[in-house]
C-alpha cells in the first residue's frame, strides 16, 4: 500500500510503537500502512458508522491484516480502553469535532504517548485546545494535496499549560521554527482568506467592529511574519 499527501504525512509522524489507534479510520489505510512498514505491531481502527468499518474490514482482509488490526464501532475515543494504545491518530475531521472528541476522552488522550492530528479546518481551535489542556505540540508539518494545504500536528501531554500568542495559534510555532517548505505559501493563502473576511465585514451592515479589529490585527501579524521569513 502506498500513501500520498496528507495521509502520508500523518503516517510519517507516527513513531515506532506497539499499538496505534486510528479514530475515524474510514478505509483503514493508515493502520494497514503502519503495520506493513513495521512502524507498529497492532492497530485499533474505529469509526462512528458501520459503513466505513465494513470498508475497513474489506481492506484488512485483502492485506491479510485480520490478526493485527481490530475494528470497532463507536464515537470518538469511546471504543478505546484506558491505556490501550500508545498513539492516537485523528485525521480528516473538522477542528472543532476533533476538540470535542479529545475533550470527551481526555483521560485516554492524556495517557497516549502521542497524538497525531490532521484537522480539515479550524486548526487554530485545535492548537488552542492542546495548549489549554496541558499538551505540548512537538511537531507540525504542511502538505499540499490537490492544491490544498493541510496541517498535521503531533502533540504529547505534559500537564503544563503553554503560553501562546496569535501566531502560535494561527500559523504554528513548530512550522516557523523548522521553516516548513510550504510555510510562505500557506501564509499567503491565509492572508487572502483574511482579506476576504475583512472586505466582507466592512460591507456588512451589522456591527462587526470586534471581528473586524481581530482580523486586521491578525493580518498585520501575518504580514510581519511573512516579511521576516
Amino acid at each position: 500500500m502506498i500513501l500520498r499527501g496528507r495521509l502520508k504525512l500523518v503516517a510519517d509522524m507516527v513513531p515506532v510503537c506497539r499499538t496505534v489507534c486510528d479514530v475515524g479510520t474510514d478505509h483503514a489505510y493508515i493502520p494497514i500502512y503502519l503495520i506493513r512498514q513495521g512502524i507498529c505491531k497492532t492497530a485499533i481502527a474505529t469509526d462512528v458508522n458501520p459503513g466505513p468499518i465494513e470498508k475497513a474490514n474489506i481492506n484488512i482482509r485483502q492485506y491479510e491484516m485480520t490478526d493485527y488490526i481490530d475494528t470497532r464501532i463507536g464515537d470518538g475515543l469511546q471504543p478505546l480502553k484506558e491505556q490501550e494504545t500508545e498513539i492516537i491518530v485523528i485525521a480528516g475531521m473538522g477542528g472543532q469535532l476533533i476538540c470535542s472528541i479529545l475533550s470527551e476522552g481526555i483521560e485516554k488522550a492524556r495517557n497516549a504517548k502521542r497524538l497525531v492530528i490532521q484537522p480539515m479546518g479550524a486548526v487554530e481551535d485545535v492548537r488552542r485546545w492542546l495548549y489549554d489542556n496541558g499538551f505540548e505540540i512537538t511537531d507540525e508539518g504542511l502538505v499540499m494535496e490537490r492544491n490544498k494545504i493541510y496541517n498535521v500536528i503531533s502533540a504529547s501531554w505534559t500537564g503544563q499549560q503553554t503560553n501562546y500568542d496569535i501566531i502560535d495559534l494561527y500559523v504554528g510555532r513548530r512550522l516557523i521554527e523548522k521553516n516548513d517548505p510550504l510555510l510562505k505559501t500557506y501564509i499567503k493563502r491565509e492572508l487572502n482568506k483574511i482579506d476576504t473576511a475583512i472586505n466582507g465585514l466592512r460591507k456588512s451592515r451589522q456591527d462587526n467592529r470586534d471581528a473586524l479589529e481581530k482580523n486586521i490585527n491578525l493580518r498585520d501579524e501575518f504580514i510581519k511574519l511573512y516579511n521576516g521569513l
